[in-house]
């Protein structure tokens, strides 16, 4: 994951967060009050989807989005930014604590779940090791587990 930076020269900024990522925030929040760009900081608890989905559709072009927190919290976030019309472009992400990440075997094609640190994993449908490559379907939303050679 790249690191996460202060984007200057944005029209607008908006910063979400769960409980555990908000204080990752505070020095952005800081740097756009001294940029006096306007800026929303919103801590999502209970917010509704269809809540987020009218946020998200009623900000301009030009707008920034800062999400940070846990791994589902981000998933889920990200979704609905991208379906307001959200470039991947137009935001970072920062995630607080372990990725959880599918797997989709080459042999059966079961889906498994791996944290990120995990290189080699038996699928949990034939069970052959498979290794977790860097091939990516936003589709599927899961990686490609290859037969594994060791």
């Amino acid at each position: 994951m790249k690191e996460f930076l202060y984007t200057k020269g944005k029209r607008k900024y908006i910063f979400c967060a769960d409980s555990k990522g908000a204080e990752l925030l505070y020095n952005f929040v800081q740097q756009a009050m001294e940029d006096k760009v306007p800026f929303d900081f919103m801590i999502i608890g209970d917010k509704s989807d269809a809540f987020l989905e009218h946020w998200y559709s009623q900000q301009k072009m030009g707008t920034f989005l800062y999400l940070s927190g846990q791994w589902e919290f981000i998933k889920r976030l990200k979704k609905l930014a991208l379906e307001a019309g959200f470039s991947e472009y137009e935001m970072q992400i920062n995630i607080v604590g372990q990725i959880s990440k599918k797997l989709v075997c080459c042999e059966c094609y079961g889906v498994n779940e791996f944290i990120d640190d995990d290189l080699h994993l038996t699928c949990k449908h034939c069970g052959i090791v498979l290794e977790v490559s860097s091939h990516y379907s936003r589709r599927l939303e899961a990686y490609l587990g290859y037969t594994s050679i060791s």
